[in-house]
């Protein structure tokens, strides 16, 4: 069994569709798997109340006491909900684990067959400050109380965020170890029997008492206990015998519990070793062989106090046990983001939860595969962005933050990423974002790509002997095809920008105002390849200074008066530096990038029209071009 779905009413920031809980819908539905299923978003997204939900609803394993309390109840236009409700349906039954539910299980069809199904709903009332509660299950929207021996089956194993895990494996009465330790089948005593650690602890205190009453291997044990006794004579009354005695205090199971503690060794450990064992420690009651019920573990903030390959080797051993278990997960971590299938990450955003299983996107097989081999930490930022640019390739990834910065729209204020997907990828990322049902997810997606129509220069230069010479109508045809082919993937979150003509770079160098400059970076991106220092000399500059006079100035005076003056003189930049030479694409950007930020008033950047696919797209994932709340 496994809980497959849960859904909520007026609990925390997820309030319902409707007027009244019985006749309204859910403020939130969410489908888990069986085994791995991970919450990832950005930080208020909904993910710990959900979390919280299902342990209200099931309780734990090691009884931890959990309550409601009234801002546990949503605010919706500043009234505070009366009532609240969390229904769990779970799935998946074997006939043993069924019929440990039989007053309150169910049945429904599906294509022809039936298959278990228990609901339980939770319900909570707020009345007179005080919260009253009820937990029922059945079939029917009313059901039936269900019982402690029920309800223990139902029980989970949770593991809360930022733990102090030295704290929680420390002896005490508050030893977590302790919980774990009781609620474990091992340490259940049977009848009026006495625990085998229990006898193990009487025989402790036999020989400690020995110890202090007899003088062996002349020890002053016995001299002390008699110095003792006589104090003890004199401070109480004469018909009142007090015999004073050493024993380990406690001898009750839990007592003991209490008394042990759990390291890794003689040396403290630090955080995250710790948080290691902590989390092995836990997991006991899920693994429990005995654990006839729900497996479940909840795990919130999994990568808390441990580095990237601690993240990465834990994840891999849970996706490994999930077969026997289930697991939801919550987690800020890119690392974690990045190496669990998409198939399990649930992108929780405003309020809403997104499962990322195929039944729910438009992703085919060859997208996940696809994306199981290259979604990396650094792409994995788009599950935690507000808004995602999806760009072809390093220049448009280091260029396009400059641009975002002068036109008032930095990236970083308005939770922007940046991933860049390659020339041939946009098919497989932008299908993330488009679902089965259409709804929106609250993230803006801006395509950038290129137009990769070759100008008329090109092909004058290297057209086959054999092909017919390509018209301006030729070019223009084919611009249409490619804009419609991009055209398939925009809905109102997802928009497509395309370069007008051809490249990113050649649109810069198609510009008058910026034809010296991207020359220049060009130029300068030569030298900084072939300098070993990575820095080209003060001669060399000044090479490049001249170089791009004198060329830029031949170049006007030879294609004087032709109307596709500013096309030649961008198309020879473009074929001297990147197509004769191959010159880095990604130094130039940085190089340009310094530039234009020192030197490229907003005005003059606005006006390019070659470039304003660019600024176009930053617009559509932050605020449109007239607004702005960024100073």
């Amino acid at each position: 069994m496994y809980l497959s779905e849960i859904k909520l009413w007026n609990f925390r920031k997820f309030g319902m569709i409707g007027e009244s809980i019985e006749n309204s819908q859910p403020g939130l539905s969410i489908q888990f798997s069986e085994g791995m299923n991970v919450l990832i978003g950005e930080n208020d997204s909904g993910k710990t109340a959900i979390i919280d939900a299902i342990r209200y609803t099931l309780g734990t394993q090691s009884g931890d006491w959990i309550r409601l309390s009234e801002s546990d109840f949503h605010i919706e236009r500043g009234q505070r909900a009366q009532e609240l409700r969390i229904e769990c349906t779970f799935r998946g039954f074997t006939d043993q684990e069924a019929g440990r539910f039989l007053e309150w299980i169910g049945y429904e069809d599906v294509e022809g067959s039936k298959y278990y199904v228990l609901n339980v709903r939770y319900t909570a009332r707020n009345k007179g400050n005080r919260i009253f509660t009820d937990l029922r299950a059945g079939p029917d929207q009313i059901g039936t109380s269900i019982d402690g021996e029920a309800r223990s089956l139902l029980r989970i194993t949770y593991l809360k965020p930022l733990r102090d895990a030295d704290a929680e494996l420390t002896p005490g009465r508050r030893s977590r170890f302790a919980q774990i330790l009781k609620a474990h089948t091992l340490f259940q005593k049977d009848g009026s029997n006495r625990h085998d650690l229990e006898v193990i602890f009487d025989n402790a205190n036999e020989a400690i008492e020995g110890y202090f009453q007899q003088n062996e291997d002349g020890s002053n044990a016995s001299e002390l206990m008699k110095l003792l006794n006589i104090y003890v004579e004199a401070f109480f009354p004469q018909n009142e015998p007090y015999v004073p005695s050493v024993t380990i205090s406690g001898s009750d199971l839990f007592d003991i519990l209490q008394r042990l503690s759990l390291s890794l060794g003689q040396n403290p450990s630090g955080l995250g070793a710790a948080n290691l064992l902590f989390m092995a420690t836990e997991l006991l009651l899920l693994q429990s062989e005995e654990n006839v019920g729900l497996k479940l573990a909840l795990i919130e903030e999994l990568e808390a106090h441990l580095h990237p390959q601690a993240q990465l080797r834990l994840i891999h051993y849970l996706k490994e046990k999930s077969t026997k278990g289930q697991y939801i997960l919550t987690t800020h971590s890119t690392t974690l983001g990045s190496s669990i299938p998409l198939e399990s990450l649930i992108l929780c955003k405003e309020g809403k939860a997104f499962p990322m299983g195929s039944n729910y996107t438009k992703l085919k097989q060859r997208n996940y595969d696809y994306l199981y081999r290259f979604l990396d930490a650094t792409k994995a930022n788009l599950f935690f962005a507000r808004g995602v640019l999806l760009v072809e390739g390093d220049a448009e990834n280091l260029l396009i933050p400059t641009l975002a910065k002068i036109i008032d729209r930095p990236l970083h204020r308005y939770g922007v990423s940046i991933v860049n997907v390659g020339s041939t990828a946009f098919s497989h990322f932008v299908e993330i974002f488009r679902r089965q049902d259409d709804q929106p997810m609250g993230i803006k997606v801006a395509l950038i790509t290129d137009m990769d129509v070759k100008p008329l220069e090109y092909n004058e230069v290297y057209r086959e002997e054999k092909k017919e010479e390509q018209t301006e109508s030729d070019i223009e045809s084919a611009k249409e095809q490619r804009i419609l082919k991009l055209s398939i993937y925009t809905n109102d979150e997802i928009k497509v920008f395309i370069s007008p003509n051809w490249t990113l770079e050649y649109e810069f160098a198609l510009s008058s105002k910026f034809q010296k400059d991207f020359y220049k970076s060009l130029l300068l991106a030569e030298k900084i390849a072939n300098s070993q220092s990575g820095i080209p000399q003060e001669r060399k500059t000044g090479e490049v200074d001249e170089m791009v006079e004198v060329n830029y100035n031949k170049w006007l005076e030879e294609w004087d008066g032709d109307p596709r003056i500013y096309e030649k003189i961008a198309f020879e930049i473009y074929k001297k530096g990147l197509l004769d030479k191959g010159i880095s694409k990604a130094i130039t950007a940085q190089v340009f990038a310094e530039t234009i930020e020192a030197k490229s008033p907003k005005s003059d950047l606005l006006e390019a029209n070659s470039i304003q696919y660019l600024f176009d797209a930053i617009y559509h994932v932050t605020e449109p071009r007239e607004q702005s709340n960024v100073h």
